[in-house]
């Protein structure tokens, strides 16, 4: 069977928002901002991580390469083989979201001026579209 599992979720039963994503920084924001980050893990990566939900800070102008990077500071090496492949690149398997939007770009900028960023982060299994 070849359905994709995002072809089949009606975005407003999952909360995932439809509005365009907020524009990044300019560089005059970003110079005393710092970025708050909550990471909420899913999926078969939930199940090998010690912890499922982690808060940390980033300095501005940061972009999604950084937190998987933090995250694999503090989650170990087996967290980033899960996540990157050997090029520095996401796994399809990989499913990230940012406040709630798709992301497959790691340098895609995060924003410092709301509350914390947040970042849902899911290995697809077989069945799902992994």
């Amino acid at each position: 069977m070849s359905v994709r599992w995002d072809a089949v979720v009606k975005y407003g039963a999952v909360g995932i928002r439809k509005d365009p994503p907020p524009p990044p920084l300019s560089a005059q924001d970003c110079r005393a901002a710092v970025i708050q980050v909550h990471v909420q893990l899913f999926g078969a990566l939930a199940a090998a991580s010690p912890e499922r939900s982690i808060r940390f800070e980033l300095p501005a102008g940061a972009v999604i390469a950084d937190v998987l990077a933090a995250l694999g500071e503090r989650l170990g090496e087996a967290f980033s083989e899960r996540v990157l492949d050997l090029t520095g690149a996401k796994h399809r398997h990989c499913r990230l979201f940012v406040d709630g939007y798709p992301v497959e770009q790691l340098r895609a900028p995060l924003d410092a001026r709301s509350g914390p960023t947040q970042v849902e982060i899911i290995l697809l299994i077989a069945p799902e579209g992994g």
